[in-house]
């Protein structure tokens, strides 16, 4: 057997015991329980912002900031219709 097909079999071993560990139940349970909190900690977030846009100028900033880029979009429409 050469160098390299000894090299390339202690290769394929090491990953195959790598993935034979990541594919335990521990290891999916994790990943799932991560993912979890991530959801959590994103929606957690999503609250306080619109807590806030509805408390205080906020949304008032957003409303004008649409109008702006919806009064441009016509704008832009209606030069457009003009040629």
């Amino acid at each position: 057997m050469s160098l390299i097909q000894r090299m390339t079999q202690l290769i394929q071993r090491g990953h195959a015991e790598a993935s034979a560990t990541l594919n335990t139940a521990a290891s999916r349970r994790q990943r799932g329980a991560s993912a979890i909190e991530y959801v959590i900690i994103a929606a957690v977030i999503a609250l306080a912002i619109f807590g806030a846009a509805s408390a205080g100028g906020l949304g008032e900033a957003f409303r004008d900031w649409f109008d702006e880029v919806v009064s441009t979009i016509n704008s832009w429409k209606d030069e457009g219709e003009g040629e």
